[in-house]
């Protein structure tokens, strides 16, 4: 392959990894913001109601002719779909409610230090040095910050502190589903076309067992409500889930993972500008914290000159935010599953 080719496809997955990282970064402000006017099952069902719409016949197009679902474990496929949806997005919501759009962002963003201890703890992998010394130090990071609430008002019980609490809780669970999906090797555009079709009714049930006292004080004609359903049922979810599914597959995995580490970048004009958010002089010390963690858990070295890496593979295994393996690989279980907010 020509290096002229080979620079193509780098510069065009760096521009849809870079557009994913923008829509996702931009997801907790706006969510925030519909969720004045909206209950969370409300704003959760009217997204993934849309996205479904859009999503599942695009699936069936894409996968005309291939292996369907009716030989898979149905049961499996429920279960991780309500794990990797309904279960972690609600306590994440109900977080972001509760504490600022940047400080969601930022503890989101420190899954993959869990994933590494997750992966130790359950899965018997090896945690080498670097990844010992950066696991240590952004957990530091991580608990100064989901605390900070705490420490900067004398110890005393906030919103803040709840909301983060609950946004550690989502990063768990979606740990979890993580773990369980790698080590069942499920593959991530079944689990995906799962999730949607279990989400909408999981999330009407949910919406109909809610008070009408509750339901009487909302407003989803808001055009902020309708905004934020819009935004992420169409670019949060569809247009963000192609552009990270189709960067990742021509560069190698450890590149496209330090794209999620960006996120908070993007997050930060509009939850300082629009929102009217900041952070304390010790929230951005626990967020230097997080960075040096994160650096030292994902960095590999630089490949021998004798034994260069080739270009495009994934490795077996990186630790970013996603479980990474190698892309050209026939098994659809060794592709990435990614999350959003």
């Amino acid at each position: 392959m020509s290096k002229s080719l080979l620079h193509s496809k780098r510069a065009l997955a760096y521009a849809l990894l870079l557009l994913n990282t923008v829509l996702w970064g931009l997801s907790p402000p706006i969510i925030k913001k519909a969720l004045d006017f909206v209950t969370i099952n409300q704003f959760l069902f009217g997204r993934y109601l849309l996205a479904s719409l859009i999503f599942v016949p695009i699936y069936f197009i894409a996968n005309r002719g291939k292996k369907g679902l009716r030989h898979q474990n149905w049961p499996l496929l429920i279960f991780l779909a309500l794990l990797g949806t309904p279960l972690t997005l609600i306590p994440l919501y109900e977080g972001l409610k509760l504490t600022s759009s940047l400080e969601t962002a930022i503890l989101a963003a420190t899954t993959p230090i869990m994933v590494i201890l997750g992966s130790r703890l359950f899965l018997r992998e090896k945690v080498t040095a670097n990844e010992k010394v950066g696991l240590f130090v952004a957990l530091l990071g991580t608990l100064i910050l989901i605390f900070e609430p705490a420490l900067t008002t004398g110890f005393t019980l906030t919103f803040s502190l709840l909301g983060n609490l609950l946004i550690i809780a989502s990063n768990l669970i979606w740990t979890a589903f993580l773990l369980i999906t790698k080590k069942v090797k499920a593959d991530p555009d079944q689990i995906s076309f799962v999730s949607y079709l279990t989400s909408v009714p999981v999330f009407l049930i949910l919406l109909l067992l809610e008070s009408p006292l509750k339901i009487i004080q909302t407003n989803p004609g808001h055009p902020f409500a309708l905004f934020g359903i819009l935004y992420m049922a169409i670019f949060g979810s569809v247009i963000a889930f192609w552009a990270y599914t189709k960067g990742q597959a021509l560069i190698e995995a450890s590149e496209a993972s330090v794209f999620t580490y960006l996120q908070p970048i993007f997050t930060f004009p509009l939850a300082y500008f629009w929102l009217g958010e900041s952070i304390s002089s010790l929230g951005i010390f626990a967020c230097l914290l997080i960075a040096t963690g994160v650096y030292f858990s994902e960095y590999r070295g630089h490949p021998s000159p004798r034994h260069p890496e080739p270009p495009f593979r994934h490795p077996e295994r990186s630790r970013g935010i996603f479980f990474q393996r190698r892309t050209t690989s026939k098994d659809p279980s060794t592709r990435e599953y990614p999350r959003s907010g």
